[in-house]
């Protein structure tokens, strides 16, 4: 039941937010309205006026920048795929072939233009307009049709793109901030399990969660990403840049606090557990307190003000940590494998101090 109960909650998130809400909104108007256009369109046969809302969902993306490349991109695929099948067709009709030869060359043709990476959402749907054309054109003997269809789909596609710009275009800049706060979370609370680790070795718990931490890592970035492609084309979006370079600092910052965070648990539970084995007690103490400290100025907010005294407790206690080590003369392999848990500790505190510096100058 708990499993089940997270389920809901992460549907209710990421499906009943605003944002989505808005966004199922959106082409649903756009495609009502996409629909009574098309009947006062010249040259247009209305049987075929299905193709503008379909127009809409091709084109209907988070972001108004999404919208319009996959707009162009797929007017440009559309009208390939109509030229070919209107080539196919012609042929057809003239040289008195069998039908089955210039389908099977439609499909070949427009998957190898499918291949063309510059196409974009296009790709998808060369092949597929050139098959309608031959096929439907060509039993309906219907001339108006591949003009409709292309006709049609374009009115669905700029009257999505119209909506999606006009109609409160998108911004998530907030929602990638969360995002960052959770990943942020995340990480220290990751840091804690490796502090637990240490005292109590535990590989499993480690695993399962740096999987967790690391598909979190995937997910903000996407969120990040997707914010700052949600200003460009945006008339809303000038007044955010402050907002969007601030994500755009954060998430490098996060970046390196996990990659440390990473480094770190493969060093004492994956490819040198015995690091902790050979630590006294004492030592092992203090890499613990090293590690808590460390979480603890990886959750604070940039606006903290204890930040301060965060980055001076886990320089403190890094410092302690290192004064723990043996001194007698070893190896230098042993050496550099004592001291490598120290190095991503202070790239842990360098992390959190680069976010600070970054945001306050």
């Amino acid at each position: 039941m708990t499993r089940v109960r997270e389920n809901l909650r992460d549907w209710r998130q990421t499906s009943l937010n605003r944002h989505r809400v808005l966004l199922a909104a959106k082409p649903a108007a756009a495609a009502a309205i996409a629909w009574l256009l098309v009947p006062l369109l010249p040259f247009v046969s209305n049987e075929y006026s299905y193709y503008a809302p379909f127009g809409v969902l091709v084109v209907m993306y988070p972001t108004v920048a999404a919208t319009a490349r996959t707009g162009g991109q797929t007017l440009l695929g559309l009208a390939l795929g109509i030229g070919l099948g209107v080539a196919a067709l012609g042929a057809t009709e003239f040289f008195d072939i069998p039908p089955v030869i210039p389908l099977a060359a439609v499909v070949g043709v427009g998957v190898l233009l499918g291949g063309i990476r510059h196409l974009g959402a296009g790709r998808d749907i060369l092949a597929v307009a050139a098959v309608f054309v031959l096929l439907l054109a060509g039993q309906a003997g219907s001339g108006d049709y591949p003009l409709s269809y292309l006709v049609t789909m374009g009115v669905g596609v700029v009257v999505g793109l119209v909506v999606n710009l006009v109609v409160v275009p998108p911004l998530y800049f907030e929602w990638a901030s969360g995002k960052l706060t959770d990943l942020r979370e995340a990480a220290a609370a990751f840091l804690d399990t490796l502090a637990d680790h240490v005292r109590e070795p535990d590989a499993a718990q480690v695993d399962a969660a740096l999987s967790h931490l690391d598909a979190m890592t995937e997910e903000v970035r996407r969120e990040v990403a997707e914010a700052e492609d949600s200003a460009r084309a945006n008339p809303r979006g000038r007044r955010h840049l402050a907002e969007l370079q601030q994500n755009a600092r954060r998430l490098r910052s996060m970046d390196l606090t996990v990659a440390a965070t990473r480094d770190l648990a493969e060093v004492i539970s994956g490819r040198h557990p015995e690091t902790l084995v050979e630590m006294d007690d004492e030592a092992q103490r203090l890499f613990a307190d090293a590690i808590r400290a460390c979480a603890t100025l990886t959750k604070t907010p940039i606006d903290d003000d204890g930040l301060d005294d965060r980055v001076r407790a886990a320089k403190d206690a890094l410092e302690r940590y290192l004064g723990a080590l043996p001194s007698t003369t070893v190896s230098t392999s042993t050496m550099a494998q004592r001291i490598e848990p120290a190095i991503f500790l202070r790239r842990l505190v360098d992390a959190s101090t680069l976010f600070m510096d970054d945001t306050r100058a």
